[in-house]
């Protein structure tokens, strides 16, 4: 028998992407301070700082899926966290419409890296990875002002990493890609998918 698999996440864009995989699912939100976890990893951050960034998506999907998995034992719990990566700085959720502005003028014309930690939780069991995205935003110029300006008075930037959903209007604003596009939305669903049944196997053999 399958176990009850809960996503660790109030995302709308994780839910809609683990639907491709299954649509048996519960949502669960786990408390967690997630900016104290993030300033103690940043305050002993690597010399590479993609590192650092690595171990603050797998520290903080993990703790994710273990605070659900703790009241829901015999559950398999995924746990997921994405930041933005610009200039070895994170670009976390804006704080307010002016810091989303701000933040999404800063991306243009640049590189940055769309960083996904994911924790599978079953039974005794914890599979983690991490999926990094690279993306080139175009050069800003009035058109784009105009657009950046519309797209955060919508409060579509709020709750985003980077302040900006690739699946929405921020796409037009896209030069390229490199790696996962759905990493970017905010789940790496193809290889979660591959993953979670490597895991189930895996535990039914224990």
């Amino acid at each position: 028998m399958k176990p009850k698999i809960i996503l660790a996440s109030q995302s709308p864009r994780r839910r809609e992407l683990l639907e491709l995989v299954t649509k048996d699912f519960e949502i669960q939100v786990p408390e967690i301070d997630e900016k104290r976890i993030e300033n103690a990893i940043l305050q002993n951050r690597d010399d590479d700082f993609l590192i650092t960034a690595k171990k603050l998506v797998l520290e903080l999907a993990s703790r994710k899926a273990t605070i659900i998995q703790k009241i829901n034992r015999n559950a398999l719990v995924i746990g997921a966290d994405t930041v933005v990566v610009l200039n070895d700085k994170i670009l976390g959720k804006p704080i307010d419409e002016v810091d989303a502005y701000n933040m999404i003028k800063q991306l243009s014309g640049n590189t940055h890296q769309v960083l996904t930690g994911v924790s599978i939780r079953y039974g005794k069991v914890e599979d983690q990875f991490v999926s990094v995205s690279q993306i080139k935003f175009y050069e800003w110029n009035e058109q784009m002002q105009r657009e950046v300006a519309d797209y955060v008075s919508s409060g579509k930037a709020n709750d985003k990493a980077g302040g900006y959903g690739i699946q929405e209007e921020a796409g037009l604003w896209v030069k390229w890609i490199k790696g996962d596009y759905n990493n970017i939305v905010g789940l790496p669903i193809a290889k979660l998918n591959k993953r979670l049944n490597r895991l189930l196997d895996l535990a039914q053999n224990i």
